[in-house]
Formats: structure tokens, sequence, C-alpha cells
């Protein structure tokens, strides 16, 4: 039941972050994008702190990503942003995690 749970707990948190994505595409500009960067980068250095170097890689990769995607949203060039590796990114860090509890 416990690893039920956990796995429910982590395809809802990837829909969720899958949905904050379609919404931001829709604001003005890349600030919500920059927000989302710089959670990404406060995780990473709290799993840096905690010694978990390869997620904490993983969340600075995604902020780098949503920097990207920032500036081309500041831009206009919405159709540019791919989000392939972001979502790629994001099945690896819901498998360690998983994989470490």
């Amino acid at each position: 039941m416990q690893l039920f749970v956990k796995l429910f707990i982590n395809l809802l948190f990837a829909l969720i972050l899958n949905v904050a994505v379609y919404a931001e595409g829709t604001s003005n500009g890349g600030n919500d994008f920059r927000n989302t960067a710089a959670e990404y980068q406060e995780k990473a250095k709290e799993f840096g702190d905690k010694g978990k170097y390869d997620v904490a890689a993983l969340y600075q990769r995604l902020a780098e990503i949503k920097l990207d995607a920032a500036n081309k949203a500041d831009q206009g060039k919405w159709d540019d942003i791919d989000w392939s590796e972001y979502e790629e990114i994001n099945e690896k860090i819901s498998k360690l995690m998983h994989h470490k509890k």
C-alpha cells in the first residue's frame, strides 16, 4: 500500500508540473519561467547541501531550461521553446527520488 501511495504522489507531482508548464506559457513574457527557475535553483542547492549531487545537477539543468524559455518568451518566440529535455529530466528526478526513499 505504501508503494502505491508513493507512486500516486509521484504521478500527481509530475502532472502538476506539466500543467504548470503549459499554464506558464499563457503569461506575458518569461517572468513565470524565471520564478520557476529560481525555485529549481533553490532545490538544486538544497539537494547539493544534502550530498545528493545527481539530483542537484538535474534541478540545476531544469533551471537552465526555464531561463532559456524565459528569454525566448520575452522575445515572443513561444513556438521555439522545446520541453522534451525538461520532461525527460522530470522523469529522471521522479525515478531517483523513488529509489532513494
